[in-house]
């Protein structure tokens, strides 16, 4: 049985149906071919963030996703790419991923548990900005993921740079669980707004989440 695609018209053959550009403090376009999009930057503008290409996705508490896509650019370049709360904390889902680009079409994925309460409206979000370079980008996925696909073990698919996440606007803890659950350490602290932030390097097994926290 072929598995539900979480993202509407990942495959953009309904055109950008699902789909909006926002440009905060720059400009660019999106423009359609055979179920791909090529994005043209006029201007990058100085963050990330200030160019984004964003459908909303539904997730559920403990379920975990594998996200799925294919990219390249007209010369290598970074993408981030995340899966949050879409409001103005920004609470970080699927921990975000700067992935590096090249002229050839690649596959990039990676999976992740959703470890916040359910969220029928959480933002996907392609942030382009603070670059000239443009790209493209096709074959946008999101599924729920098998037993199967949980015991595979990603971590040679994962690029080489997922290992960031989106800090949110609020104070916050990266905190340490290990695989039941339970509360190991605080890794790592902020007081909110810093932006992409490296995760540690760990040898042991378990689930590093981002959680907001009240001062």
């Amino acid at each position: 049985m072929k598995k539900l695609n979480l993202v509407d018209n990942g495959d953009f053959s309904k055109g950008l149906k699902g789909w909006r550009v926002e440009n905060w403090n720059g400009q660019f376009s999106a423009n359609l071919g055979k179920k791909e999009l090529s994005f043209e930057i006029q201007e990058p503008g100085k963050d990330s963030w200030a160019l984004q290409f964003c459908s909303d996705v539904s997730l559920k508490e403990g379920e975990s996703y594998i996200f799925a896509m294919k990219a390249k650019a007209d010369s290598p370049r970074t993408l981030n790419v995340n899966i949050k709360k879409n409001s103005r904390k920004y609470l970080p889902y699927a921990n975000g991923r700067i992935i590096d680009l090249s002229t050839d079409w690649q596959d990039y994925y990676w999976k992740f548990t959703m470890k916040e309460v359910d969220d029928g409206t959480a933002l996907l979000s392609f942030d382009m900005g603070g670059n000239t370079t443009s790209w493209s980008l096709k074959d946008v996925s999101l599924k729920v993921a098998t037993e199967e696909d949980l015991g595979r073990g990603y971590r040679g698919r994962i690029q080489k740079n997922s290992g960031y996440f989106n800090a949110p606007n609020e104070p916050w803890e990266l905190r340490f669980h290990s695989l039941d659950g339970k509360l190991r350490k605080v890794l790592d602290k902020g007081k909110g707004g810093e932006g992409m932030r490296a995760y540690p390097r760990l040898d042991q097994s378990g689930v590093m989440v981002v959680k907001e926290v009240k001062e």
